[in-house]
């Protein structure tokens, strides 16, 4: 006669059982790791503590590092504004170094004319300026004629202009005639205290200028003609 043998079947408490050996396994291995390190010298509570204090060196270097950046971006805009501020204040003294020196022109014109070192009363070519105004041969001349202030005579009469050169190697002599657009021949003057006379010149291209002579010649009272001659220097 077989006997019926009842087994109970219980596979919650086998899974309970199972996952308690697997966490106990895990825990004497992590034990076995961690005694492994204490005898080898590794101190697990004190690496910790390290880490942490890195940690906090690196956020100290990192705020740090921000507050550089933000002084070195201070530092460019304030290079960038006094840059600016040096670039203007360099214009506006070459522009005031240029107007003194017209200003010490102008000063020097007049006291010619009020108190000049001449005490003749005739007529003075003052000034003559010759200024290139490119590279394409064009001039621009000004000549200033000036009498005392003591002298109430009208002065009148006329300028004329004879440039002196080289033309492919060979002397020439070009009149004001000769280089202005409309042919002028001569300059008129007509003043009591003084006068600028003032125009454009074109010198040809193959033509080499040496020397300027200006020629005064006044009319209606009796005065010899003023002549002088400028050397022009490239």
């Amino acid at each position: 006669m077989n006997k019926l043998v009842v087994k109970s079947h219980r596979p919650l408490k086998q899974r309970l059982v199972l996952a308690l050996s697997l966490v106990a396994t895990v825990f004497a291995a992590w034990a076995l790791f961690e005694y492994g390190r204490y005898r080898a010298g590794f101190d697990h509570i004190a690496a910790v503590r390290e880490y942490n204090e890195l940690l906090d060196v690196n956020a100290a270097l990192e705020e740090q590092l921000e507050q550089l950046r933000e002084k070195v971006a201070l530092l460019e805009r304030t290079l960038q504004v006094e840059r600016k501020a040096s670039a203007d204040v360099k214009i506006s003294l070459s522009a005031l170094q240029g107007e003194i020196l017209e200003l010490n022109e102008e000063l020097a014109f007049y006291r010619g004319i009020v108190s000049p070192r001449d005490a003749s009363r005739g007529l003075r070519l003052q000034t003559f300026k010759l200024t290139p105004l490119g590279n394409d041969g064009t001039y621009r001349y000004k000549v200033v004629l000036t009498q005392v202030l003591k002298n109430d005579r009208l002065a009148y009469g006329t300028v004329r202009l004879r440039l002196e050169g080289t033309e492919d190697g060979r002397p020439k002599v070009l009149e004001l005639k000769q280089v202005t657009e409309k042919k002028v021949r001569e300059l008129n003057y007509r003043f009591k205290y003084f006068q600028s006379l003032e125009g454009k010149l074109h010198l040809p291209a193959s033509f080499t200028l040496q020397r300027i002579t200006v020629e005064v010649r006044p009319r209606g009272r009796r005065q010899d003609p003023i002549e002088k001659t400028f050397e022009w220097t490239t």
